[in-house]
């Protein structure tokens, strides 16, 4: 038996190095999906209140989005990806855009929102993301309850989530 040339070696790392990030991204994309589905459940809304949605360099297709169409690998080492939460009280409707990075690392997951606030979790669970899904639901609902006043003031920077007078038209019904 011949020992195993370099390009042999070079071809079998390749193969490992692909099964290696497959596994990866099939963990994160379990995550993602995970996320999705905790969110629309600690929210208590209905199961279509969040969807997934494409976020730059990922490509869109017709129809719903999924979470692997969904998801993008930066140059950041981040996997971004983009939910729609979609709102509907008695007299307004509303779709908030949300873009959630994270990563797998050493076996813990790192959640970053907003670009500054980073969770740290071993699994995907509903209690480790319980954290999360506060802080998204303390933003959305300071988006509401303090985005006009901010916004008026020149503030409105100190809301994670963007609000503008074309925004508040569209919450008060085109107005």
């Amino acid at each position: 038996m011949s020992p195993t040339s370099r390009y042999q070696q070079l071809c079998q790392a390749l193969e490992d190095a692909r099964k290696r990030f497959s596994d990866y991204r099939s963990d994160c994309v379990f995550f993602a999906a995970t996320f999705a589905r905790g969110l629309a459940e600690y929210l208590g809304g209905p199961r279509d209140l969040v969807a997934f949605e494409p976020v730059a360099g990922v490509r869109v297709g017709d129809g719903p989005t999924d979470v692997k169409d969904a998801m993008h690998l930066d140059e950041d080492t981040y996997w971004h990806f983009g939910l729609r939460l979609r709102l509907c009280a008695d007299q307004a409707v509303d779709a908030i855009p949300l873009r959630i990075r994270f990563k797998k690392i050493e076996g813990r997951y790192v959640v970053n929102l907003f670009g500054h606030e980073d969770f740290e979790l071993a699994e995907p669970s509903p209690a480790a993301l319980a954290p999360v899904y506060e802080e998204l639901f303390n933003s959305v609902r300071r988006h509401y309850d303090d985005g006009l006043r901010l916004f008026l003031d020149k503030r409105g920077q100190n809301l994670h989530l963007a609000f503008s007078a074309a925004r508040q038209a569209e919450i008060a019904g085109g107005a």
